[in-house]
């Protein structure tokens, strides 16, 4: 699990990390003095994450550290690749090889919350939801209580959610729902903030078709509800800076049961906002996680999905089995540079990683679990420039179950790891007539096997042991290029 918590060391926070070939171990120092022995696991233009000899992973600010280290971790995210790494023709080893006006490698760095720059806000608490009457015991409905905590709090200020259960049975943010339609709170410039990541709980106490029924159909005509696919009991709509940190969303609904099925036990709903994060959180037992309508410039970061033991499903209609949710991420609708970054996955949804139709200039960075599913959601070829980078895809053999072989098309995978990789076929029960030579993809570092290296131009296969390629991160690597010129 990757889950922070503040431990004896002062300024150190702990975090659970994937490994990595380059380490180097040096004593590191903070501004008190305080030394401690650890190898470099990587480095940005903020911080440091190091690991000790016992494994523990920290990730440091830099402006705790002292200026020789603060020195030192510049030189080593400017420097070039570790002995034995390979590099990309597109890249070479700090993007002098680089021309984005070929436009085979498109530039991502502008994904996410500001830019990129995911300076996010550290507002102090402008309400407390114990204020205004939450109990936190897991029994008590706190849904109004919370309600009445987001409305009192003021811009650039954080809901602060103390550590207790929470019990929500209905949605946050929206006014109210006749029929199909969905009258939502608009609200900006404040964020939802847990005391701590553990211990601050909010549980979904029923499905949002319990309590707002819609009923839907699927393409094939089966009964569904919206709420299988859409909206969140955390709703934000026509708004821009807002947020969600430091806490834990939990479905409390029991087993999973079909696909198309779900009751709505959803966590966060973004639609039609800009300039927004979700970071430090844990979603347990969802039946979505985070749902992103016509969204831009946000981030998703350092999230875990898990579930409880009997909660994957048992049946096997759809593939059902060992299963434990529907969506977890999905940028859809026109969604524009949104970035999943540092997520890790402990069990399986439907669909993990997730687009559909219009969705644009979206990443998935640093992303990992037993077996993950690319979902390019559309029955037509309409999702363009989205980045894979850095995934650890587990199994490896349900990458493309739903992309309807073509819909991909104009897609960036960098450093894709998983035990079973193939690239998509030209067979599907929606015809594309789209062989893999004619995707306009790109390919280095994947696991599985490629076509011969392309042209200039795409599609661009290019074969390199995703263990030795450098950068492993092609996101991070043009941020970091981005920000040496700014």
């Amino acid at each position: 699990m990757r889950l922070s918590a503040t431990i004896g060391l002062g300024f150190w926070l702990v975090l659970c990390w994937p490994g990595t070939g380059w380490a180097e171990t040096r004593t590191w120092t903070s501004t008190d003095g305080k030394r401690l022995e650890a190898e470099f696991v990587k480095g940005s233009r903020d911080s440091v994450t190091i690991r000790k000899s016992d494994g523990q992973i920290f990730t440091i600010s830099l402006d705790r550290l002292s200026e020789s280290d603060r020195e030192w971790v510049s030189e080593k995210i400017v420097g070039g690749p570790p002995e034995g790494a390979v590099t990309s023709a597109l890249w070479g080893e700090n993007g002098e090889l680089w021309k984005p006006e070929e436009e085979t490698l498109l530039d991502f760095s502008e994904a996410g919350y500001h830019g990129g720059k995911n300076d996010f806000p550290e507002w102090e608490p402008g309400a407390n939801v114990r204020d205004f009457g939450a109990k936190g015991d897991g029994v008590t409905d706190d849904t109004a209580a919370f309600a009445r905590a987001i409305e009192a709090c003021p811009e650039n200020a954080a809901v602060f959610v103390p550590d207790g259960s929470y019990l929500l049975m209905d949605w946050l943010g929206v006014d109210e729902m006749k029929g199909t339609w969905v009258k939502p709170k608009p609200r900006s410039h404040f964020v939802i903030r847990g005391e701590s990541r553990e211990g601050a709980v909010l549980l979904l106490g029923v499905g949002l078709e319990e309590i707002h029924p819609w009923a839907q159909t699927t393409g094939n005509g089966r009964p569904t509800s919206q709420w299988s696919w859409s909206g969140g009991f955390l709703w934000f709509q026509d708004g821009t800076e807002v947020g969600v940190e430091n806490l834990t969303i939990r479905g409390n609904g029991g087993p999973y049961g079909e696909h198309w099925k779900e009751p709505g036990r959803n966590g966060i709903f973004f639609r039609d906002v800009e300039h927004a994060w979700v970071r430090d959180v844990t979603l347990i037992d969802v039946d979505s996680g985070i749902l992103v309508n016509n969204g831009s410039h946000i981030t998703l970061e350092n999230l875990l999905f898990t579930s409880t033991e009997n909660r994957p499903s048992t049946s096997d209609f759809e593939d059902n089995e060992g299963v434990s949710g529907h969506h977890a991420i999905l940028f859809g609708n026109g969604s524009s540079w949104c970035v999943a970054d540092d997520i890790t996955f402990e069990n399986r949804f439907h669909h993990e990683l997730g687009v559909n139709p219009g969705s644009h200039h979206c990443v998935f960075s640093d992303c990992s679990g037993p077996n993950l599913h690319f979902d390019f959601h559309t029955f037509e070829n309409d999702i363009e420039n989205i980045l894979f980078t850095d995934i650890d895809a587990g199994e490896g053999d349900l990458i493309w179950r739903n992309n309807f072989y073509g819909s991909c098309t104009g897609g960036a995978f960098w450093n894709v790891r998983g035990k079973n990789l193939a690239l998509p076929e030209q067979k599907s029960w929606v015809k594309h007539p789209v062989a893999p030579e004619e995707y306009g993809t790109l390919f280095v570092g994947w696991a599985g096997s490629l076509p011969k290296t392309q042209e200039v131009g795409r599609p661009w296969f290019e074969e390199i042991d995703p263990e030795k390629l450098f950068p492993p991160n092609i996101y991070h690597a043009q941020q970091q290029k981005r920000f040496q010129t700014e």
